[in-house]
């Protein structure tokens, strides 16, 4: 979200951080007076960060009443997971043949960055916000700004689903561990330029997910 103001920004990241984190379900209702008392904040920055919320398809708004978190169904789910394997698959082939090594060796201290960092920040949603960042950071590569903002767009919509995997996890940093892995092994198949292998570890990475 980039909003000019910074109280509806806070109110926006506070609620959309309780969805992704599983503090607020669908079956919860949120209303503007509960917001207003938990966050001290006006009703002004409330109703603009509600506002934005429904506009990204995270909440809908029942007259009345309040509002709600919307379900993720599994054919949704699926339908993002086609989209975002057609979109990352052409961009890694669009920049394979311009990746230098300063570009390879980006990627690496990125992903020596997370695997410290899980050592710290293991919640669901650090552990998909490092994936959100070494997958755009790979796409940007390609530098295509439309399908990146495609591809920005699709896994913003798939971090609700995607944390709650996390979850479902009895060791929960696991997935952590083997989506990193992956990231480590895709960039040695860039850095060894064998297209056909990046390409096959890509998508098993898309693929990971699984509801």
């Amino acid at each position: 979200m980039n909003h000019s103001k910074p109280l509806t920004e806070s109110v926006y990241r506070a609620v959309y951080g309780d969805i992704i984190n599983g503090r607020i379900t669908s079956e919860d209702i949120l209303t503007e007076r509960m917001l207003i008392e938990k966050l001290g904040v006006s009703k002004s920055p409330v109703r603009e960060a509600l506002i934005e919320l429904c506009n990204e398809d995270i909440l809908r708004a029942i007259p009345r009443l309040g509002y709600m978190v919307i379900q993720i169904t599994p054919q949704e789910i699926r339908d993002l997971g086609e989209a975002r394997i057609s979109l990352e698959l052409y961009l890694l082939e669009k920049s394979f043949t311009s990746l230098t090594d300063g570009k390879i060796a980006e990627l690496d201290a990125l992903n020596q960055a997370h695997i410290e960092d899980a050592g710290v920040r293991s919640a669901p949603m650090d552990n998909w916000q490092r994936n959100m960042e070494f997958h755009l950071r790979l796409a940007s590569l390609a530098r295509n700004k439309v399908m990146y903002d495609l591809l920005e767009q699709v896994l913003r919509k798939l971090t609700r689903a995607t944390t709650q995997h996390f979850m479902g996890y009895e060791n929960g940093d696991l997935a952590e561990r083997s989506s990193s892995s992956r990231h480590v092994e895709l960039v040695r198949a860039c850095e060894g330029s064998d297209l056909r292998h990046a390409k096959r570890i890509l998508e098993t990475d898309i693929n990971a997910l699984r509801l």
